[in-house]
């Protein structure tokens, strides 16, 4: 009798684990890691099919994938009014729609690169796309182009029919829709005869309508017709955009000692419209307002800043940190702001000293031609004029003459006047016995910092003519290497443009056409009607090396 009971219980077991391995899709254990991603190999209809009268399409996955990825990935134009429904089986899945297909009408489905596989998650490798008519003919008319982007994967691209309703980008979902592949490149298929207005949208909500402030967003250059004499539109190319339309605000406010407040925004800010002005601290409890008497720039990878104060402040009383005016980038203003914070009754000790020399190349290294630099010091300077405690010195000790200008209470430029010689040392003395901060504090002592010029031998360029009708092209060249660096050149009016001196390194170059003369890129806003500026990159990363600069290229703009 236990013996039945013990084959009774191994049965048992077997079953359950027979079970729970066809309930759960897994991949086998062991073996070399999974990197291939998913594809749809087979699809009812298929691509192409006319007199498509069912109410259901089909699609056979190459393996196993995560059904809940096909939710967000599923897009079908033109547009329907309630969601599919998804049945599975194995690798299949049956879409069926509760709404009737339109007549006489080209679909195209777009499964997106959200769907991925069970067995570690690899993602589609580009969008698939179905197009098919419930008519007697597929309507031909498609447009294709690239969006360019750091992160390009998920952006969609919204098609809307010009006609005769206003649009509204911001509530109206598109009329056609499609996905980029990890390239950025795009194609809408199955388009009718008609003009269109075509958006790129980085859309983080998955609804289909542009969340200004969410999304990130292209727009295009003009409204794109699709005739029969031209069915086949490329080359629309997009550049996102993030259009910021929120205030910036406070993400901390921290007093550290007796003189210092650091503050944080919840954004990068328009510097250059800061000033100690744009704030005042309030004790309420005794009626009182206190002035900032310095500010300067604190953590360079944050938007932070460091006020300076000269008076007490009671710990026991309400203070608060009144802000006004503040921009962020984007000119959205921070109009009045108050906020509560912790005096501190900490004694500030420390004296003034060099933070950081800020130059052009690393390893404190200037160029000889046009040369300048910028000393970041390490509290704010009650005395804003020390040119006569600095001295900048050539390889002899000769003293060399230079602009001084002020960037904020605790960063100043040093420009020499005349250009230096390449490859040497130059010397930056400051004589810090007399450099006070708001606390009173310095230090009897000299400091020496040593600067190096650029040898003429360590620059690359590159020239060439473009072959245009725009009024306005400029020539940009971005680096590779260096997120944020960006050259910008003229065009003569034969063509030639000509990049000199410039680092070695990798490099994008492309044009645009500069229309409304502003001398940066218009990437278009759909409030005021402005389409983006034309634009256009060349084909080949520019990689530019040390004395051999690149010429002679051309490009039809």
């Amino acid at each position: 009798m236990a013996r039945k009971q013990q084959i009774k219980s191994i049965i048992i077991l077997i079953l359950n684990f027979l079970l729970l391995s066809c309930a759960n899709q897994l991949s086998p254990p062991g073996g070399e890691k999974d990197i291939i991603p998913p594809k749809i190999i087979s699809s009812y209809p298929e691509n192409g099919k006319i007199n498509f009268s069912d109410n259901y399409i089909e699609l056979t996955f190459s393996e196993y994938v995560n059904k809940r990825t096909i939710n967000d990935a599923f897009f079908i134009s033109p547009i329907l009014e309630n969601n599919p429904e998804f049945s599975w089986t194995n690798k299949s899945v049956e879409i069926s729609f509760d709404e009737k297909l339109k007549e006489n009408t080209t679909y195209s489905i777009v499964i997106g690169t959200e769907v991925a596989d069970i067995n570690n998650n690899n993602k589609m490798s580009e969008p698939f796309i179905l197009t098919f008519s419930t008519g007697s003919k597929i309507d031909s008319g498609s447009i294709s182009g690239k969006v360019f982007a750091d992160k390009v994967d998920g952006t969609m691209i919204f098609a809307y029919s010009n006609k005769n309703d206003t649009l509204n980008i911001y509530k109206k979902k598109p009329d056609y829709v499609s996905q980029v592949n990890k390239k950025g490149e795009f194609t809408i298929n199955g388009l009718a005869n008609g003009i269109y207005e075509i958006f790129a949208v980085k859309d983080e909500f998955k609804n289909l309508v542009y969340d200004k402030g969410n999304d990130l967003i292209g727009y295009s250059t003009s409204s794109i017709t699709v005739a029969d004499s031209q069915n086949k539109i490329e080359n629309i190319n997009f550049f996102l955009t993030n259009e910021d339309t929120l205030a910036p605000n406070f993400q901390s406010i921290t007093m550290t000692d007796k003189n210092h407040i650091v503050i944080e925004f919840n954004e990068p800010i328009d510097s250059s419209k800061l000033s100690s002005k744009n704030f005042v601290i309030v004790d309420s409890t005794q009626n009182l307002t206190f002035e900032i008497k310095k500010i300067f720039k604190g953590n360079p990878n944050k938007s932070e800043y460091i006020l300076c104060v000269s008076d007490s402040l009671n710990p026991e009383n309400n203070i608060y940190l009144i802000a006004q005016n503040i921009l962020d980038r984007y000119k959205n203003e921070l109009v009045n702001s108050s906020n509560s914070f912790t005096p501190s009754e900490k004694v500030d000790t420390n004296f003034i000293k060099i933070s950081k020399l800020v130059t052009e190349y690393t390893s404190n290294t200037i160029d000889y031609q046009s040369p300048s630099f910028i000393i970041n010091f390490s509290d704010a300077l009650s005395d804003s004029n020390i040119s006569n405690k600095i001295a900048f010195l050539d390889p002899d000790s000769n003293s060399i003459s230079f602009n001084f200008i002020k960037i904020d209470d605790a960063s100043v430029k040093i420009i020499p006047i005349s250009d230096l010689k390449p490859k040497s040392i130059y010397k930056i003395k400051i004589d810090f016995k007399n450099i006070i901060d708001l606390a009173g504090n310095k230090v009897d002592t000299v400091m020496i910092n040593k600067i190096s010029t650029i040898s003429n031998m360590e620059f690359s360029g590159v020239s060439g003519i473009v072959k245009s009708k725009s009024k306005n092209p400029k020539v940009v060249l971005n680096s590779l290497e260096k997120k944020h660096t960006k050259i910008q050149k003229e065009i003569t009016k034969e063509g030639i443009f000509s990049f000199e001196r410039i680092n070695p390194g990798k490099y994008l170059m492309w044009i645009y056409n500069d229309s409304d003369s502003n001398n940066i890129y218009t990437f278009g806003n759909f409030d005021s009607l402005k389409y983006s500026e034309e634009f256009k990159f060349y084909p080949d990363t520019l990689n530019l090396r040390p004395r051999w600069p690149i010429g002679d290229i051309e490009i039809e703009f």
